[in-house]
């Protein structure tokens, strides 16, 4: 038997010091596997780790994640299962022989035919050795480099040879074939007739080239050969570093294929083979020379000994550059060829400027970045690294700079300052040093050390550079060449600041740092620009249920502090579900009461609906699917608040639903529109909705019980919605809808519960009977067309209560009694007379009555009271301006009808005492006797302003903040001029926040909501005398035409993308074609404008067509519509846009003027507006459905006029977007259009058919609220000791004077007798539901007893975690709602035993040196909040300094100092 060999070091696993193991029959084997970071490990080791589904490498801290097949998935290694396969083979072979090892090592081949070779053969084919033997391992290394310089030179010769001989068949083929088409045609032209047939012969046969070309199988063999020398390569190159594997390979055959010459004859490659007839040009196809020297990628062609090292003045890079090094990619590779998974990127961030500016280092580098420092820490030790009194420092040269525990790292000099200088330096000699900014290239840290000397002498300051500084002498730069920088500059791509005006925010760098920490992240390349690498950085979530790996962009574009760059991209508003459709008033239906509110608020679904039935079905089928990691086409990474998406119900249900709000972390509350309830998920629980899902409204419907009201108070009781609950929820009930539904507000309804042997009775008589309500008279409500601005109407009916005018009002006078005038008569005093704001349209249009008027209002009201109250309605044909009276809120009011009744049900009327319109029934209105017609409200304008943006509308933030200034209690008015237009111009002023009266018109300039109108140019000059001269010289005179009108589409149905929404209804659209030629057109625009032209004066009256800058700054056709001042207002001829713009980005040129119009106008066939006028909510929704969206146009006629608008169809998949208008009430339908153009009547979108599902919410009981904790307070006397209860900076504690210590006794009864009666009954305590800020509880403590605390904040949502101060204390603690109890009330009737001071005398320094800081307070170091704890013994005085704005204190020890001088001199603290 022979002797047992060790096996080598890589055959043993390095966990657990085990062999690895083949498998055998009846045996698994413990094969050695790979993780992803590239380290091996054995099978069982990997079992042992092995933590759901993830596995931690025990030496650098990556995470793998496993497949379903756990351990058995990943790769296994294959060299050392070769080469444990490898001993296994020699072992039987040695047992066979029974020969000793160490003989048949010594054994030499004597002669050439011998039958054993127990020798090693060298085989030298250049020098001519034939049979040279080894005898000794020293021989056996030499002949290993022989041979591996050998191969080297081959495997060089060999790609030579398959760069040039390969190339790829197109293109190769090509230009020989082009070669030789030459060379034919040349021979040709000095040929006669004669050649012609020669000629045609030649062409034939060059188009057969092709076919004779076979490259495939000499590449195959070059390829085979390299991987032949390559395999043999890394096995020299293992034997070489560990001699003893050279037991397991058969070195003659290694040696043999390393020395074998290249056969070039063998791989000579034609790359065509023509026939003989072309033979006379066939040396022209000839390959290159395997001797011309080749173009090598990634520079594999230079030496390293070629390699320029740096000097102390030459830096390594820091940008980019860093990860595309040479040495760092082959270490990749070299990594992923070890599996065949994709090994990721894994780094960890070492700093952080902002997102876009920080810096990595690669994980896999964290053994060479070890040696780097610990080699950089011996090179800066030694004695020549020290700087002398002769060095000089310049900015940007390479030095060692203390870091992070006293180690030295490279960094590079970015800024010096001298002593006695105030203004940095490029150069200063080391002795003068005050302090030096350095850039640390391994961890991207910019840090400035101050040079501080004990003394003035050269040795003191040596001493101070060289305690923080060492000189790279120009043999460590060589040496440490070889190292490139550590950290990487990266930057996450395409991400801005969420307010690209201020910035990157602090906020933004503290998330960035607080996501990504200190563990690995896996890093993705995207990109990169000229100093950063552009990434995104994935990590591995540790307490999620999804595995996938969450996006830093995301996350902080999720929290609100980033966006993605999208230029050119418009913000688009989410799209919402279709209102749901109500029940007919006086309409019997069945429903089910699906969620449960209060007996005011509650939401029903009608029953047997099968559309419902479908869509809970379809809805299941198409996500309830498991989505595979990384599969993002229906996850949501950026929930948008109102955005329609589908959320996960429960275990097994998803439901469409609404966003509400965002929560801390990554929840979202969400309203689920088909149930009416409400709930907080997970935003990996929500899911994309697809379009066919908008097609159904919502299908629960908010209800209210209109006949009863709370019996006690305004709200309902616990016992009112308990039983309400019990009566109604989740059975079904009869509705019947009393009135119609107002907007924002819920559905007025009678429930009747009964079945079919049952009578019906009413839920509300159950609840009066009960004495949990009670009914009430019935109330009409409210017009539903007011402005969000207009001030309720019973606040102006002069029968309520109006405070008296203020006798000190400026200009005010007491009025003597008025005759009786319906109409409004302005007075004779026209400054500062009082009004009241009643409705406002704009700051250009705003209605006000006279306070002065408010007795003739009121005499005018009672005369239509009386007037029309007990008249009877009459048939009256209702046209445009006619009087009328108006039943509002049971009030008779005078009106004027907006326009003619078209319908039976209502009319458009405009209130004459208040300016506003409503849609009123017309059972209520009156024919109004001319005695009573006129009005008393003035319409008024503040015409001294224009909109601002160079707008020709108000924006609605403007006519918010107007409406909120304007509707003041106190407002003045000043008439400018009395005339019969209207709106009369007028000054306005009203009260700000602070009671002051200020000029309306003032105030809204200053908040760049409106500008000054300018004064007409004409009438500053009018009475001038106007100069004979000519025309100024500096105005050009232009002219330029329209662009040609667009390409009128056929009669058809065709696929259009909408483009724009015009004010006038007007829809424009591209069709497919024009969508191709607008991407063609817009690189020609760009090619052609690459400058900007120089502005100059135009005359802008002749130019049509035009060339304008888009907020993008990308040229685009446009045409000048209107000139106002220094604006224009432009349309973008191929979008269809209109905007207002300044001048100077118009150019008066016209842009491929051979392109017609890409964009066509279209009119809905026989859509009319209401009123005659598109209104802001109509074209509001005709954006949101149409705007960038490809539907179905049916175009009916084509205009006469080529520029005018096409008369078309539209439709929304099946829905007709006219149809859509009409259910909205914006537009009307007129009928004989479409049967004079011979359509047939549009059928009934379903989506005005009657929808409802059903489900329920329980509301839970209401928890009293408690009053805030009684504050203690502070000893009146000058000093006073304290004891310290709790630290949270070293200059803000938490105290308790001494003398107040002894419990205050309440009813017998002190605090800590109170808290041990509660936490003996503490299991009889309700938990916590309710959690409002500062409220208070009862918290759990580590030793197990609760305690008085408030509330501060949610830290958690999934599980639910509570941030709480115990009041008595003052510290602070995370606490999940299982440890708090809602607190009796008799605990408040006891002051809090912890009052919170500042410690006045001191402050932060301004430089903290340490590196350990407080992270809720980074100003204060730990070191100092330790030794400020250390120095707060218990024998400590205390004396008020101040009171307001924050309680301030001063400490002092027993020995009467103050408590905070020992950190002030140790340099921790600074003096105030």
């Amino acid at each position: 038997m022979m002797e047992e060999v060790d096996l080598p070091d890589a055959a043993i696993c390095k966990s657990c010091g085990k062999a690895y193991e083949l498998p055998e029959e009846g045996v698994g084997g413990n094969l050695p596997r790979v993780l992803f970071c590239a380290h091996i490990y054995c099978t069982v080791c990997l079992q042992a780790i092995k933590r759901d589904n993830v596995i931690q490498c025990p030496e650098c801290k990556v995470n793998s994640t496993l497949d379903e097949g756990g351990v058995l998935s990943l790769q296994q290694d294959a060299r050392i299962t070769g080469l444990i396969y490898t001993t296994k083979i020699n072992k039987m072979k040695s047992s066979r022989h029974d020969k000793p090892r160490h003989r048949r090592r010594n054994k030499l081949a004597t002669s050439e035919g011998s039958s054993t070779r127990a020798g090693i053969a060298i085989i030298t084919s250049n020098a001519g050795i034939s049979g040279v033997f080894l005898s000794d391992m020293k021989n056996i290394e030499k002949a290993l480099d022989v041979a591996v310089i050998k191969a080297a030179e081959n495997i060089v010769q060999l790609q030579n040879i398959s760069k040039v001989r390969t190339a790829p068949v197109s293109e190769q083929v090509k230009r020989k074939m082009a070669q030789l088409e030459m060379e034919i045609y040349q021979a040709s032209d000095k040929a006669i007739s004669a050649v012609q047939k020669w000629k045609d012969s030649q062409l034939r046969r060059l188009t057969k080239l092709e076919i004779h070309f076979n490259a495939d199988e000499a590449r195959s063999k070059v390829q085979e050969r390299i991987q032949t020398l390559k395999i043999a390569l890394r096995m020299a190159g293992e034997v070489r570093s560990t001699p003893s594997l050279g037991q397991y390979y058969t070195l003659d055959k290694v040696l043999e294929t390393l020395l074998a010459p290249v056969d070039e004859q063998s791989m000579e490659l034609k790359c065509i083979t023509p026939d003989p007839g072309i033979s006379s040009q066939q040396d022209r196809f000839d390959s290159k020379s395997p001797e011309e020297p080749a173009h090598c990628k990634d520079g594999d062609s230079i030496r390293p000994s070629e390699k320029e090292l740096p000097s102390p003045q030459t830096l390594p890079p820091t940008g980019p550059e860093l990860a595309n090094d040479k040495r760092r990619i082959h270490k990749m590779r070299k990594k992923q060829s070890c599996c065949t998974k994709k090994v990721s990127q894994w780094v960890v961030v070492t700093h952080i400027v902002n997102p876009n500016h920080f810096y990595v280092q690669y994980v896999a580098e964290k053994k060479e970045h070890e040696a780097l420092s610990e080699k950089i820490g011996r090179i800066a030790q030694s004695d020549s690294s020290f700087f002398t009194s002769t060095h000089t420092l310049e900015t940007g040269f390479l030095v060692f700079a203390k870091w992070k525990d006293g180690r030295w790292s490279r960094a590079r000099v970015v800024d010096l300052q001298r002593s006695g200088c105030a203004d940095s330096v490029e150069s200063c000699v080391v002795t003068r040093l005050a302090a030096v900014r350095v850039f640390f290239l391994d961890c991207g840290l910019t840090k400035s050390i101050p040079i501080q000397s004990e003394d003035d002498t050269t040795e003191s300051a040596l001493m101070a550079v060289n305690r923080h500084l060492r000189k790279v002498r120009r043999l460590a730069a060589m040496e440490l060449a070889s190292f490139p920088c550590q950290a990487v500059r990266c930057s996450l791509k395409d991400l801005v600041p969420f307010d690209q005006a201020k910035g990157w925010s602090v906020e933004a760098t503290v998330k960035f740092s607080e996501f990504v920490g200190t563990s690995a992240v896996q890093m993705c390349p995207l990109g990169q620009d000229s100093d950063s690498l552009l990434v995104d950085l994935l990590k591995t979530p540790v307490h999620q249920c999804s595995s996938a790996p969450l996006s830093v962009k995301v996350h902080l574009v999720f929290i609100e502090v980033a966006r993605f760059f999208c230029p050119v991209t418009p913000e688009m508003t989410p799209l919402k579900f279709y209102s749901p459709v109500c029940p007919k008033t006086n309409t019997v239906l069945r429903t089910v009461v699906s969620h449960v509110n209060s007996p005011s608020d509650f939401y029903i679904q009608v029953v047997d609906s099968t559309e419902s039935s479908l869509l809970s079905a379809k809805l299941q089928g198409c996500y309830s699917a498991a989505i595979p990691p990384g599969d993002d086409e229906f996850s949501i990474h950026c929930p948008v608040i109102g955005q329609a998406c589908v959320a996960r119900f429960d275990d097994e249900t998803w439901c469409r639903a609404q966003i509400l709000g965002h929560l801390d972390g990554i929840k979202v509350e969400v309203f689920f529109v088909d149930y009416g309830n409400t709930k907080i998920v997970s935003v990996s629980d929500l899911r994309k909705i697809k379009d066919e899902f908008f097609a159904l409204p919502s299908m629960a419907v908010h209800c209210s019980l209109s006949d009863v009201v709370p019996a006690q108070g305004a709200t309902w009781s616990d016992a009112s919605n308990n039983r309400f609950i019990l009566l109604a929820h989740q059975k079904p009930v009869t509705v019947v809808a009393t009135a119609k539904a107002q907007e924002g507000k819920p559905l007025p309804v009678m429930l009747f519960v009964g079945g079919q042997d049952e009578p019906l009775t009413n839920i509300s008589e159950h609840l009066v009977d009960e004495g949990l309500a009670c009914f009430k008279e019935r109330v009409k409500p409210p017009p539903d067309d007011l402005a969000v601005w207009d001030p309720p109407l019973e606040l102006c009916f002069p029968g309520g209560e109006i405070d008296a005018p203020n006798p000190k009002t400026p200009g005010h006078q007491e009025e003597e009694p008025q005759e009786f005038s319906p109409q409004l008569k302005i007075p004779a005093q026209l400054k500062d007379l009082e009004v009241r704001v009643t409705h406002i349209n704009s700051p250009s249009s705003f209605y006000v009555q006279f306070v002065q008027n408010d007795s003739q209002l009121q005499s005018v009201n009672e005369k239509v009271k009386q007037e029309c109250e007990l008249s009877e309605p009459q048939d009256v044909a209702w046209k445009t301006d006619m009087y009328c009276a108006a039943l509002i809120n049971g009030v008779w009011e005078r009106g004027q009808i907006v326009k003619d009744v078209t319908s039976s049900d209502t009319a458009e009327v405009r209130l004459c005492d208040y300016g506003n319109t409503v849609k009123v029934a017309l059972s209520e209105l009156r024919p109004l006797p001319p005695s009573l017609t006129g009005s008393l409200a003035l319409e008024c304008s503040l015409d001294d302003i224009r909109p601002a943006g160079g707008r020709s509308t108000w924006t609605d933030t403007a006519c918010d903040l107007f409406s909120c200034y304007a509707t003041t209690v106190f407002v003045l008015l000043t008439i400018k001029e009395v005339t019969d237009e209207r709106p009369m111009s007028v000054t306005l002023f009203g009260s700000n926040k602070v009671g002051q009266l200020i000029n309306i018109s003032d105030f809204l300039t200053k908040e760049g909501l409106a500008l000054r109108k300018r004064t007409p140019r004409d009438a500053v000059v009018e009475n001038l005398p106007k100069p004979d001269a000519a025309p100024s010289g500096n105005e050009i005179h232009i002219e330029t035409s329209s662009y040609d009108p667009p390409a009128l589409p056929r009669l058809s149905v065709l696929q259009m993308s909408v483009s724009a929404i015009g004010d006038d209804g007007l829809i424009y659209a591209r069709t497919r074609c024009a969508e191709f030629e607008l991407e063609q057109l817009k690189e020609r625009i760009q090619q052609s404008m690459k400058t900007l032209p120089r502005q100059k004066h135009y005359t802008w009256k002749s130019v049509l067509g035009c060339a304008v800058i888009g907020p993008d700054m990308l040229w685009y056709r446009g045409k000048l519509l209107e000139v106002l001042g220094g604006h224009v207002t432009v349309q973008y001829v191929d979008y269809g846009l209109v905007e207002n713009i300044p001048v100077v980005h118009v150019y008066p040129v016209l842009l491929c003027e051979d392109v017609p119009q890409l964009c066509l106008p279209c009119q809905l066939l026989g859509v009319n507006p209401v009123g005659g006028k598109w209104q802001q909510d109509a074209l509001a929704l005709l954006k949101e459905v149409l705007l960038n969206r490809t539907v179905l146009v049916h175009v009916v006629e084509l205009p006469a006029d080529p520029d005018g608008p096409l008369t078309v169809e539209i439709f929304l998949g099946s829905m007709s977007v006219s149809k859509i208008l009409c259910h909205h009430e914006y537009a009307r339908i007129d009928n004989t259009v479409s049967a004079q153009k011979g359509l047939s009547a549009v059928p009934s979108s379903p989506i005005l058919q009657d929808w409802d599902l059903s489900t329920e919410g329980l509301l839970e009981a209401e928890e009293p609220m408690l009053g805030p904790f009684i504050e203690p307070k502070l000893p009146e006397k000058e000093l006073f000791k304290i004891r310290v209860k709790h630290l949270q900076t070293p200059n803000e504690v938490f105290v308790w004077p001494v003398e107040e210590t002894t419990d205050v006794d309440v009813d017998g009864e002190t605090l800590d007798e109170a808290l041990t009666r509660v936490n003996a009954g503490i299991d009889s305590l309700p938990c916590l539901t309710n959690f409002p800020f500062g409220g208070p509880c009862l918290a759990e403590y580590s030793d197990g007893k609760y305690y008085r605390a408030r509330l501060m904040k949610i830290t958690s949502v999934e599980p639910v975690s509570v941030l709480v101060q115990h009041v008595d204390f003052g510290s602070y603690d995370d606490l999940p709602v299982s440890k708090l109890r809602q607190m009796p009330a008799d605990l408040m009737r006891f002051p809090s035993r912890a009052l919170k001071v500042r410690v006045g005398g001191f402050k932060a320094p301004h430089v903290n040196v340490e590196d350990e800081v407080l992270p809720y307070s980074p100003e204060w170091s730990v070191k100092a909040a330790m030794d400020m704890i250390e120095l707060l013994h218990d024998n400590i005085t205390a004396t008020v300094v101040a009171r307001e704005p924050r309680l301030t204190v001063l400490l002092f020890n027993k020995d009467g100092e103050p408590i905070h001088l020992p950190l002030v001199h140790s340099g921790l603290a600074e003096l105030e």
